[in-house]
């Protein structure tokens, strides 16, 4: 490979790096940051606001099970192009309408755009670096991808002090469109793979994925640690802050910052603890869906006899890092699955991560109008009864999380 194509495919990386950046930012700030702005703004109720994180997921999660194929048969980049495509569009209708119908499409081409950037990624970085240097290489791509997370919140709700969440994204949007163009240039003045014509989308390795009971097992049991975790963050964690802790939305934010922080580095730390456990992976994995069902049996207590602590936050930052497993999900996939096989069951695996998000985050929109809220100003405002039976929904997931947990063989 020659120093100049070098230099460009690690300046297309960059690029694709930052759409991660975003793709991670526009998943985790619509709805959360903007929960009651939106309720505010469009006058609806709050299923209508949890269905443009739920859309997200349902097509980000589809988008996993295609991408690999994509991937294997066009190459990284050429994925990437597209997806960044999409981002921008997307990106660029959603502040600039309040047409609930063309918003929710603009969510939905947002989220299959960023659904191509992960795979992409990770394949052309396995084409630059070096094995020594491959997993470093990863870390960093996974690092910056969650800090998007973190300016999702805190950083976010700041400006918002100064000017408006549609002038935000507007920007944010006009950035990857020009970063957009930038990609397109560069991707025309290097040499590209050829297609692989016999890269096709089969069945067949679904199902010998899905015929393995193990894998269900962890599937399952995955998918509802993930998905309780990720519709707190995305979804329904700084507008329940602010409602039942009586935070300011400065503050709920912050806290929500905090916990992408730790949701960051926990995929390194219980890595690291595990090693010094002598990998006994699946062992640490029963053990957290026992930690899941704690935290939130302990945040239901807390609602039901009306206690408002700051321990609630450091609960939610537990349950944020015992949900950061994928370092350690990923290896199990790959030691009981064939090599053939192992990138199909990693896809279905994040299918069923983004898919639970989805079908929460769409049950928590419908559970939060069970019990009429109360109106504080312009602001709608749920009331405790809402918040147990929601978080008592996840409880009794946690439970079932735990029976699937219990059932994964120590051997493999």
């Amino acid at each position: 490979m020659g120093k100049n194509n070098l230099i460009l495919k690690f300046c297309l990386l960059s690029i694709g790096v930052l759409f991660y950046f975003f793709a991670t930012f526009q998943r985790m700030a619509i709805p959360g940051a903007t929960f009651d702005i939106l309720e505010q703004e469009l006058h609806v109720a709050a299923p209508y606001i949890t269905a443009f994180g739920a859309i997200f997921m349902y097509v980000y999660a589809f988008g996993q099970l295609i991408m690999g194929v994509l991937v294997d048969r066009y190459g990284g980049y050429r994925v990437m192009l597209g997806g960044c495509t999409l981002l921008a569009i997307g990106g660029l209708l959603f502040p600039i309408t309040s047409n609930l119908p063309i918003m929710y499409l603009s969510r939905g081409l947002i989220g299959f755009g960023a659904s191509s950037f992960y795979l992409s990624l990770i394949k052309e970085l396995k084409n630059i670096y070096a094995d020594k240097d491959f997993g470093i290489a990863i870390a960093i791509m996974l690092f910056i991808g969650y800090t998007g997370g973190i300016f999702a919140n805190a950083p976010f709700v700041y400006l918002m002090r100064y000017t408006s969440w549609r002038e935000i994204l507007f920007i944010i949007a006009i950035i990857l469109i020009i970063a957009t163009v930038i990609f397109s240039i560069i991707l025309a003045l290097i040499p590209q793979t050829p297609i692989n014509k016999y890269v096709v989308l089969r069945p067949t390795p679904f199902q010998i994925v899905l015929h393995k009971p193990h894998n269900r097992y962890l599937f399952t049991f995955a998918c509802c640690n993930f998905g309780i975790s990720y519709v707190i963050q995305a979804i329904i964690g700084k507008k329940f802050i602010e409602d039942f802790c009586l935070y300011s939305t400065s503050k709920a934010a912050m806290i929500l910052s905090i916990i992408a922080i730790v949701s960051a580095f926990f995929n390194i730390i219980n890595a690291s603890v595990c090693k010094f456990l002598n990998n006994k992976r699946v062992i640490f994995l029963k053990y957290a869906s026992v930690v899941t069902f704690l935290s939130l049996l302990l945040i239901c207590i807390f609602i039901m006899f009306d206690i408002k602590t700051i321990m609630i936050a450091i609960i939610l930052c537990i349950v944020a890092a015992n949900a950061s497993l994928s370092s350690l999900l990923i290896p199990v996939l790959h030691q009981t699955n064939c090599s053939r096989v192992s990138g199909t069951a990693v896809s279905i695996m994040n299918f069923c991560f983004f898919m639970m998000v989805g079908i929460l985050g769409t049950l928590t929109g419908f559970i939060l109008k069970v019990f009429e809220p109360i109106r504080r100003g312009d602001t709608l405002v749920y009331t405790n009864n809402s918040y147990l039976l929601l978080f008592g929904t996840f409880l009794l997931l946690s439970v079932y999380e735990m029976y699937r947990a219990m059932k994964l063989s120590n051997k493999y």
